[in-house]
């Protein structure tokens, strides 16, 4: 066997190559290459000896960088106390372990003890650390894929990670122990987007999970893409001479006012403003829509001018049998109802958007939930309940279908290529149902549902609840879930959300 062994004695000159058909002197400590089939691997405390994937690429690529320790036994073979990873992967990889070899007893305490403090004494690389190295192999010359090739890492997670070590603000956060690696990539990918990354940082803060932290990240690239469209928009009117107005300001739009008098209660002759005819008020203005698509609409900034379209009381009150004209509201009454109409937009404006958010996470969370093996606990009883009690929306049709879903690219009329589908895949029979139903409930769920919640929605939404799906805010709403009451139970006869006063 010592004919395989390079030597190196470490108080003399490196002698690459260099054999000796001799077992070294055991006096201080000697650097040797032994081929790992010939080491011995002594009892570790290790009981799982596992080869991480990306290691053994590693070893495969540079060989066992780190050199082992051991001592020789009384036959004169390497016994490996120290490396035992190692010395298997460099097995895996056909190639030779360095080994310190040192004066050790073969004792089992000496071994056990010795063991534990190498294993439980290692410091890893901080994460602030790999952050630095992998930007430093960037600005080395060395693209993804060779970093990746070169640390035996996956070529997404390197490209993430340098993702994150190119943003300040992200590596900060991960470094300091104050965001993971998936709450640092999100901060990553806002970074520029000041006000987005403040109000991640602060959700980080306050403890959101992995879920609610993907709900407000969804709402903030919309926001971010809404945004640049509104700019557009804002410049065009700007150009075209128009006088636009913002969030700050007091508005109404025409369709809420009308020139008809109080008195007329016959709904059908109080018309909203006309576009046209508003053009000579002096509350005449524009603005960017803040929901959907961007798009002019024309607001009056003067709505006192008016009356209102939809009066909340009568415009007379009547004292002792003869009607009186209401009083005329008060300055300050005026301008507290302008801040209620402003609060109120706000809000409206804010749930709008994040109900967008959500309906591309909630529909992304059910395509992964129908990509399971096994269907839903109580899946029949919930396509029993919605296709007797909501019939009616099964049959919704919209951007959504079942085979969007399911992740069945295939072309054609559905029902034909659904109806090939279960027959190559006999055992989804439960799931190409639910993703029927679920495609009609999606068709159906729009922002009236957090505003006036109903059968539909309570239902439909606090059944995902159970299976797992973690609403978000204004989906609560839509649930009949008021954040300010206890979580409602769930209704096991139905799926509907009932509560308790």
């Amino acid at each position: 066997m010592t004919e395989n062994i390079t030597v190196t004695h470490l108080t003399d000159q490196p002698q690459p190559g260099a054999t000796t058909d001799a077992a070294p002197t055991t006096a201080g400590v000697d650097l040797v290459h032994v081929p790992a089939a010939d080491v011995v691997i002594e009892d570790n405390v290790r009981t799982a000896a596992d080869l991480d994937p990306a290691f053994l690429a590693s070893v495969k690529r540079h060989g066992v960088l780190l050199p082992t320790i051991g001592y020789r036994n009384t036959d004169g073979a390497v016994v490996v106390r120290d490396g035992q990873m190692r010395v298997l992967a460099a097995r895996e990889a056909a190639t030779t372990v360095p080994v310190f070899v040192t004066e050790r007893g073969d004792s089992a305490a000496a071994r056990i003890a010795e063991q534990l403090v190498a294993n439980e004494r290692r410091t890893a690389l901080t994460d602030g650390d790999r952050l630095a190295a992998y930007r430093q192999l960037e600005i080395e010359g060395l693209s993804v894929t060779a970093i990746a090739r070169e640390t035996g890492t996956k070529r997404d997670t390197v490209k993430q990670t340098l993702t994150v070590a190119k943003s300040n603000t992200a590596s900060a956060a991960m470094t300091s122990g104050q965001a993971t690696f998936t709450q640092a990539l999100l901060l990553a990918e806002f970074d520029g987007d000041a006000d987005a990354v403040t109000e991640l940082t602060e959700c980080i803060a306050e403890g959101y999970d992995d879920d609610e932290l993907t709900h407000t990240a969804a709402r903030l690239r919309q926001d971010a893409e809404r945004r640049e469209a509104r700019v557009q928009v804002h410049a065009d009117l700007v150009a075209a001479g128009k006088r636009v107005v913002g969030d700050d300001d007091d508005y109404e739009s025409l369709d809420r006012l009308t020139d008809a008098a109080d008195d007329v209660t016959d709904y059908a002759e109080r018309h909203g403003l006309d576009p046209e005819a508003h053009a000579k008020c002096a509350g005449a203005a524009w603005t960017v829509s803040q929901w959907g698509t961007p798009e002019p609409v024309q607001v009056c900034t003067t709505p006192d001018a008016h009356h209102t379209r939809y009066p909340r009381f009568s415009a007379t009150i009547q004292v002792g049998g003869t009607p009186e004209a209401a009083a005329e509201s008060s300055d300050e009454d005026r301008a507290a109802e302008a801040e209620e109409r402003k609060a109120a937009r706000r809000v409206l404006v804010a749930n709008n958007k994040a109900w967008d958010a959500a309906d591309q996470v909630r529909r992304e969370w059910i395509a992964g939930l129908l990509q399971r093996k096994n269907a839903p606990k109580d899946a029949a009883r919930f396509l029993a309940v919605a296709l007797t009690r909501h019939a009616t929306t099964r049959y919704a049709s919209g951007l959504v279908s079942a085979r969007g879903l399911l992740g069945i690219e295939t072309t054609g009329w559905d029902g034909d290529t659904l109806s090939q589908w279960v027959e190559e895949h006999p055992t989804k029979g439960l799931h190409l149902s639910l993703a029927v139903v679920f495609a009609g409930f999606e068709n159906t769920a729009n922002r009236e549902w957090w505003r006036t919640p109903d059968a539909e929605s309570r239902g439909y939404l606090n059944q995902l609840a159970t299976w797992g799906y973690p609403l978000s805010h204004v989906e609560q709403l839509a649930a009949g879930i008021q954040p300010d009451l206890d979580q409602p139970d769930l209704d096991q006869a139905d799926g509907e959300a009932t509560t308790t006063e």
